[in-house]
């Protein structure tokens, strides 16, 4: 987006508020100037005010419940268990509350701004490799789980990066094909993310279009994000 990878990683330098003063000082006189980092900038706080939004509605509309019902007096719940009740809460937000039916569009919303906010970075990859088998013991590595590494049709594998989805820990692989930035995202089980998979696997087209206008498709616990539905398809059908 912006003019070259060094404006840009200062731009997300600055987005993110680690930006130095001198950083900051440099970058404000170069915006003026560049229409394409003013365009970047532009996308880079559009990616925050989505995820300060997806961010308060995971926690007034899908944790709030579990907190209340846990402030009893009782012992805090531990993470296996808070997992369990999130799943119920989802379930219970999505089909019965006024105003949160729609609770699945968190889920799509965050994936969506995860997706984006890595590849507006410069290295968009926290492991960086183009072998599936490297990256899949990475993954094993860092997070203890097993994960297939697909190849997808047309796609360049760029590697992997550790992110949270519904307060919970998990892994997106990161692809290209041509110019187009492509994510397939584990869904941590037990979570509201691994309900709206269910959910939107289920669908007839199994695919929807998130607030920025991402691809979003999900399939047997995974979701892949693109710019067009029909790569995100191409990715879970790797599988």
């Amino acid at each position: 987006m912006a003019c070259d990878e060094a404006w840009l990683e200062v731009l997300s330098a600055w987005h993110d508020g680690e930006a130095t003063p001198d950083e900051v000082a440099r970058v404000a006189a170069h915006l003026p100037q560049c229409a394409s980092c003013r365009t970047a900038r532009s996308r880079f706080q559009a990616i925050g005010e989505a995820m300060r939004g997806v961010q308060h509605r995971i926690d007034t509309e899908l944790r709030g419940p579990v907190r209340r019902s846990s402030a009893t007096g009782r012992r805090p719940l531990r993470r296996r268990v808070l997992a369990g009740a999130l799943l119920t809460a989802a379930a219970v937000l999505v089909w019965l509350l006024p105003g949160t039916r729609d609770a699945g569009r968190v889920v799509v919303d965050e994936l969506e701004a995860r997706h984006l906010t890595a590849f507006a970075k410069a290295a968009p990859c926290e492991f960086e490799s183009a072998d599936p088998a490297a990256v899949r013991s990475w993954i094993a590595d860092h997070l203890g789980n097993e994960v297939e590494v697909p190849s997808v049709p047309g796609a360049t594998l760029l590697g992997a990066r550790r992110c949270t989805l519904s307060g919970t820990s998990t892994v997106s692989l990161m692809y290209r094909r041509g110019d187009e930035p492509l994510s397939l995202f584990v869904a941590p089980p037990g979570t509201p993310t691994a309900v709206e998979n269910v959910r939107l696997a289920r669908a007839a087209v199994g695919c929807t279009v998130a607030r920025l206008g991402a691809a979003v498709c999900a399939r047997g616990g995974l979701f892949a994000v693109a710019e067009t539905v029909g790569s995100a398809r191409t990715a879970l059908e790797s599988f």
